[in-house]
């Protein structure tokens, strides 16, 4: 799930001097059959909620300066389990909420090893 998530979020975000520096990475555009509602994603959440006793637990900002204002939403109940993505584009003269893609499993955080801070390029830690 969490690659469709970053695909979907990189679909958003990839601009043209992402494909300048590598000709591998391009920009697209793909036809996907979606359920949508007009205005925000309260309709569909409490659809979720009702019929999968699905909550949101994840959200994520992918607005842009340009003007782009989407918001993407992850619900789930671990106990069915199911998930289910949500994107709320409240551009000007949009203003609806799709669901991208339902699963039937749930997002899975990764214990990974905590590693350093970032430094300055040439500088090490003291």
């Amino acid at each position: 799930m969490k690659a469709i998530v970053l695909a979907l979020w990189a679909i958003f975000l990839f601009s043209d001097n992402a494909q300048a520096v590598n000709p591998n990475v391009f920009k697209g555009v793909v036809s996907l059959q979606v359920l949508c509602s007009h205005g925000g994603p309260e309709i569909l959440m409490k659809e979720l909620l009702d019929g999968y006793n699905e909550k949101p637990v994840h959200a994520l900002d992918v607005s842009t300066p340009t003007g782009l204002n989407i918001q993407m939403y992850i619900t789930e109940n671990k106990n069915n389990p199911s998930s289910t993505v949500l994107m709320h584009n409240q551009s000007p003269g949009v203003n609806k909420t799709c669901i991208f893609w339902s699963a039937s499993d749930y997002l899975r955080t990764l214990e990974t090893e905590s590693l350093p801070a970032k430094t300055p390029e040439g500088k090490t830690g003291a």
